[in-house]
């Protein structure tokens, strides 16, 4: 009785923890947003054309607006409910096509984010890759085409979780809907989508960009730009790779109970806390990955 009564009072304070970050990542997408929209109109009350510049805010907002959603779902479909649920106003719940349709609008989102910090890197990419092309730097190019197919195809990718493997239901014992451990497939997809291409395509450019600085002899303008595109792509890696380490935890424990064979609910809470930090540590490092972004936001403080 007093085991059942500690793991329940770990459940709860765990989904406390993941409402707190996921507040705290809330209030940080907030004040960067407002940042951002302040130094983007005070740069076109300058008249100045920096297309770079366009490109980053752009980029920027949108990481920031994803993270908005992805939280939002996530205390709509999970956290308040386990916290009715654990507060016994939530007695029993039943599995609809609402619910598993929320938590294959959260999957989605995670993969979507994932993936846009992917284009974060890919226009430090063509800047050093491709620096005559000069349509890839166009901000039209990414809030227009690149943005939306990103959406697009990861939303497409994701249906056979919700529509053929049928690997989301309801959790036993819990009140909203999830992918089930269980469910192979469902796992080993959302996995590949949201973590593994984009962390393949990351190192890509990376050893990319590597390569052509070291090959290339150019004026000193541009050689200074290129090493700051590499420096950034390298914090985009090692930030990608810490945000990785977060979910690492969740990886590990769920492997060890595929290989026994039993799912404990404490998996499923832990996951949701894994998520809650990683979308707290996206809002937060987004500056410190981008230069530009961060010497706006110290310019608007001077």
């Amino acid at each position: 009785m007093l085991n059942s009564t500690i793991s329940i009072n770990f459940l709860s304070f765990c989904n406390i923890l993941s409402a707190f970050f996921d507040t705290i990542g809330l209030l940080i997408c907030f004040i960067f947003l407002c940042l951002i929209f302040y130094s983007y109109y005070r740069i076109k009350n300058r008249k100045t054309n920096q297309t770079s510049n366009n490109v980053i805010f752009i980029l920027s907002i949108n990481i920031l607006c994803i993270i908005i959603i992805k939280i939002t779902v996530q205390i709509i479909h999970v956290t308040i409910p386990i916290i009715l649920q654990d507060f016994q106003f939530i007695t029993n719940s039943q599995e609809t096509f609402s619910c598993q349709f929320r938590a294959y609008i959260f999957y989605s989102m995670v993969g979507i984010l994932y993936w846009n910090y992917v284009l974060l890197a890919f226009f430090r990419f063509v800047r050093v890759i491709y620096p005559l092309k000069l349509w890839l730097h166009q901000s039209f190019v990414y809030l227009y085409v690149l943005i939306p197919s990103i959406f697009l195809c990861v939303f497409i990718s994701m249906l056979p979780i919700l529509l053929i493997f049928d690997g989301i239901h309801l959790i036993s014992n819990e009140v909203y809907c999830s992918v089930r451990l269980a469910s192979i497939y469902s796992l080993i997809l959302t996995a590949i989508i949201s973590f593994t291409l984009p962390y393949t395509v990351m190192c890509i450019f990376y050893i990319c960009i590597t390569r052509k600085i070291q090959q290339m002899s150019m004026i000193r303008q541009c050689r200074i730009r290129n090493r700051r595109d590499y420096i950034v792509m390298r914090r985009i890696l090692l930030n990608a790779i810490i945000l990785f380490g977060v979910s690492l935890p969740v990886f590990v424990i769920s492997i060890i109970n595929m290989i026994y064979g039993h799912f404990d609910l404490l998996i499923y809470r832990v996951q949701w806390l894994s998520s809650s930090v990683s979308s707290c540590l996206f809002s937060f490092i987004l500056p410190f990955t981008t230069v530009k972004l961060r010497q706006s936001f110290r310019t608007k403080s001077n």
